[in-house]
């Protein structure tokens, strides 16, 4: 059996992920990073994009992430991301009414609400663009 690590991939609403895995490849904000059992310390931006998940020697699945930090060390991966979604169990449907309900609120007389829709929809059109 592979030597593994950690992950947990966690966002302001929920814990996404937590399972051992034996490589992970994250969306740094200088390039993409990836980690193995017994990586060094560090602790890195994120940017949007893909967080790659390895067991069996391939990428067993992914998660589309918006932003974030990660911290990596010998015995575990932990992304703090403020949007995530896992591109193998998102459901179509679901995502497209999600995108029409953040759109309806683009033009929000309250500038947070707005901003904050945009910033949504934005990344519900870029996992609806990962699903296909």
């Amino acid at each position: 059996m592979a030597e593994t690590t950690n992950l947990e991939v966690v966002t302001p609403s929920s814990k996404i992920l937590s399972e051992p895995v034996e490589m992970v490849v994250v969306p740094g904000s200088d390039g993409q990073i990836g980690a193995l059992p017994r990586h060094s310390k560090i602790i890195s931006g994120l940017d949007r994009g893909l967080v790659d998940i390895f067991k069996d020697n391939k990428i067993s699945s992914q998660i589309m992430i918006d932003g974030g930090i990660v911290e990596i060390n010998e015995t575990s991966v932990t992304i703090l991301a403020e949007r995530a979604e896992k591109i193998d169990k998102a459901n179509k449907q679901v995502l497209e009414e999600k995108l029409l309900t953040f759109q309806s609120q683009e033009n929000h007389n309250d500038q947070n609400i707005a901003d904050l829709a945009v910033k949504n929809s934005s990344f519900i059109k870029a996992v609806l663009d990962k699903i296909g």
